[in-house]
């Protein structure tokens, strides 16, 4: 059942803003105007629930208000920089009308959300406090102090000592740190909170200023990365088409006008003289024909931005736009959440620390780092910045403590008894803390959710994931054959056990079917906060309308997403291998330049070390251990070289370079993982260095874990082959020592000649791509694309030739 429709009154004399004001409201019946006296008339008609009007004789307006539309909410539309339409509303406030501000300068989605704000105050719950609630916030570098009489899901009214300066609370002013506490106990806190009346009262022992504030909805923070641009334009078209299934609202902004920005209706894609165009119905003209026109429009937590093109609009409000070039994608949550399915259900319990009310509550979605839950605003305060002592019920039946801090709150669209109450709302919230065993539980839940034929790597018998990989013919390091040495195989079992058995260090999945394991895939924290997807192999029987390698890839890489300390993904493939490089250099070419990820080559060489190895070459310049300067200098080096992705994915920054706070997290579950440096010195400095990775057999099934790469200062030095040569010599020392079955060499294309002249066998190319975790998304979104072409390639082939299926 949908909530009733309201009614809305705008006044304002701009068509344009009047225009921007009305397409806000998409759900209400508005009445635009363009004066007050047409607006007197359209109030004997009808009473609206909402009147928008500017500020210019305001009280006179609103005594005709109170005599036509008492319940009406009164918002006046004023911008700081109005000296005199403040002035007015100050002493239409100090006549105790009641009102609210609408900053004029609101545009777009943040107009739309705010006016929806103010409209959802009529019908929320508002509750009297004793006085033991004191608020403190600071104003102008300036702590009040104040009784906190009232408090409601949008707001609260405060009682503040006389002395305070009456003209310091204009309407609109941003009050600062606002904290309400019991008893000198906290309750809840807000970033800032807005002023929306201030009046002077006489009270029984003193006067004082009532102060009547407006909660922000939603506490959003500044997105912790650079933007993204999409500037492919199949990728621009499969985004705004994917907008358009989820039915998101479109905004249509013309250049230069931050005030004015028009709803576009009923949008629909199409192509005209090869020129992609977006049609759809505005209330007015977003500027001039050829004008340009930013769309804006918000999906899935992330907001995109593009500019176009005003091709056309006619009488009726048709209009044409051509479609951007690119969007720019910001992420506003930081961490993907998910619907958890009928066998993974949660529930949240917490006592209200304003009403007293225990309630418990079927979770929407979820993360690890944070939930949202229905509540029924008409009597339950659940302001955004409350903080509740919550307990969290797992789908195994346990109950565990997960304190939480209410982060936004907001209407939803029907309204039942299981959605929250008559005045549905849903409470956007997150962890404050969360024990390890809810951690567990919602990457588990999550798992299965994306993938219901997954199955956790870990449970299952090490034996039968190796005879998968050998059915699917998984090319491994020379070290692994499938038939070897049984006491290897324990060891590698081992390290899969710990690795993979308490989620910390790395996940393992496998692709459960009929037939037994038809795929496998695992993800690793190779360095502090990059996941390595890796070890995917699938049984080559497999039907072709099961993608499993998609479904797996996607899940390894959405599972780097939900660790909330994972900052970039890594993942790498044979360059030989046609359908993986095919797909992979497609992705990486297309997301690639945005300056959040790296793609390079390399090639993987091999020196066995038997009795066979060549003896080291003499005349060579001594190698030393790296010390905290040459860490330093490393740095730089690759900062100046434009390599941040690399030093930031590969934890090469000064501090981090030898692994210390990571091979922490390795031993702690009886695993190694470290890194040593090693430095041949120039006249001015290091001439280059070599990284040997250290690692405990079959982290990684190629060693990557075990490999050394070269980083020279200057390949075209005099000295620079000598250089490599010495350090690639005593990275084979290195392994020779720590009882390496083999010394493996990762280098780019101008050390190979080097490594190779040391005896080291060149076993393939590789490509790398690493990429920030704000792109995952849009990985998701390509990789499932070009499958779901793939598939419908493939039906039209079997239908077209039944007898080859």
């Amino acid at each position: 059942m949908q909530l009733p429709v309201e009614d809305v009154l705008v006044v304002h004399p701009n068509a344009g803003r009047r225009a921007a004001l009305a397409s806000a409201l998409p759900s209400c019946r508005v009445v635009a105007v363009g004066s007050k006296k047409e607006a007197t008339l359209q109030l004997a008609d009808a009473t609206p629930a909402l009147i928008i009007a500017p500020p210019d004789e305001a009280r006179l307006f609103l005594r005709e208000v109170d005599r036509s539309a008492p319940e009406a909410m009164r918002v006046f539309v004023c911008s700081q920089s109005d000296p005199a339409g403040l002035e007015e509303l100050m002493q239409t406030a100090a006549e105790g009308h009641v009102f609210s501000i609408l900053d004029e300068t609101l545009a777009g989605p943040e107009l739309g959300q705010t006016l929806t704000h103010l409209l959802q105050h009529r019908g929320s719950a508002i509750i009297s406090l004793p006085p033991s609630y004191i608020t403190r916030f600071t104003l102008g570098g300036q702590e009040y102090t104040a009784r906190c009489v009232e408090v409601g899901n949008f707001g609260a009214t405060l009682h503040l000592p006389i002395e305070a300066p009456l003209m310091a609370f204009v309407p609109g002013t941003a009050l600062r740190d606002v904290r309400i506490e019991r008893d000198g106990r906290f309750v809840m806190k807000a970033a800032w909170a807005y002023v929306q009346r201030a009046q002077p009262m006489r009270g029984a022992e003193s006067p004082y200023l009532r102060l009547g504030l407006a909660w922000n909805s939603a506490m959003y923070q500044p997105p912790q990365v650079p933007s993204v641009t999409l500037d492919e334009p199949s990728e621009v078209l499969a985004t705004l088409r994917k907008a358009m299934r989820r039915e998101t609202t479109f905004w249509l902004q013309p250049a230069g006008e931050s005030s004015m920005q028009i709803r576009l209706d009923a949008p629909v894609l199409d192509v005209v003289d090869e020129l992609a165009v977006l049609r759809g119905v505005s209330s007015a003209p977003p500027g001039t024909l050829g004008d340009v026109v930013h769309l804006s429009f918000e999906m899935g937590g992330q907001s995109y931005t593009g500019v176009g093109s005003l091709l056309d609009f006619s009488p009726d409000g048709k209009t044409l736009v051509r479609v951007p070039r690119g969007l720019t994608i910001r992420n506003w949550r930081r961490l993907p959440r998910f619907k958890p399915g009928p066998q993974s259900r949660f529930l949240i319990s917490f006592q209200a620390p304003v009403t007293g009310q225990f309630t418990t509550r079927a979770v929407l979605d979820l993360s690890v780092g944070g939930l949202s839950f229905p509540f029924d605003a008409s009597s339950e305060i659940l302001p955004a910045g409350l903080q509740l002592d919550a307990s969290l019920l797992l789908p195994d039946g346990s109950r565990v403590p997960c304190p939480l801090e209410v982060r936004s709150i907001h209407a939803l669209s029907t309204y039942s008894r299981s959605d929250g109450g008559s005045r549905p709302f849903r409470a956007g919230a997150s962890f404050i803390s969360l024990p390890a065993s809810a951690r567990e539980a919602i990457l588990t839940a999550f798992i299965s959710t994306r993938c219901p034929s997954a199955q956790d790597g870990a449970r299952i018998p090490f034996d039968g994931i190796w005879s998968l990989m050998d059915q699917a013919r998984y090319r491994f390091h020379p070290d692994y054959p499938f038939d070897m040495d049984r006491s290897v195989f324990e060891q590698l079992a081992d390290t899969h056990l710990k690795v993979y058995s308490t989620g910390d260090l790395g996940r393992c999945v496998v692709y459960g079917g009929e037939q037994g394991p038809m795929g496998h895939a695992a993800g690793l924290r190779i360095h502090s906060r990059t996941w390595l997807v890796q070890h995917l192999a699938v049984r080559p029987t497999f039907r072709r309308q099961e993608p499993i390698s998609q479904d797996l890839s996607a899940l390894l890489v959405e599972l780097g997403e939900a660790l909330e300390d994972i900052e970039f993904v890594r993942y790498s493939w044979r360059k030989d291998n046609r359908w993986p490089n095919r797909l992979a250099s497609w992705v990486a070419r297309l997301l690639h330049g945005q300056g959040l990820s790296l793609l390079r080559h390399f090639n993987y060489l091999r020196l066995p070390l038997n009795a066979s190895t060549p003896a080291p070459a003499e005349g060579l310049p001594p190698v030393r251990s790296g010390e905290r300067a040459d860490f330093v200098w490393l740095e730089n080096l690759l900062r100046n070289r434009g390599e941040l992705v690399r030093v930031l994915s590969e934890d090469l920054q000064a501090d981090m370079v030898e692994l210390e706070g990571l091979g922490a997290r390795f031993q702690a579950h009886g695993l190694h993982r470290r890194r040593r440096v090693f430095v041949v010195d120039g006249e001015d400095g290091p001439l280059g260095v070599a990284l040997a990775e250290e690692g405990s057999p079959g982290l990684n099934l190629i060693e990557k874990t075990n490999s050394f790469s070269l980083i020279l200062a200057d390949p075209s030095h005099p000295q620079a082959g000598a250089a490599a040569r010495a350090l690639t010599q005593r990275c084979v020392l290195h392994a020779r020592e720590r009882g390496r079955p083999s010394a493996i060499a990762l280098v780019e294309d101008e050390y190979i000649d080097w490594v190779r002249q040391e005896g080291f066998e060149d076993l393939g190319r590789f490509s790398e791509w690493i990429f920030h975790r704000s792109m995952i998304r849009g990985w998701c979104d390509l990789v499932k694309s070009l499958f779901e072409r793939l598939l419908r390639s493939q039906a039209k082939q079997e239908r077209d030739s039944p007898e080859d299926v």
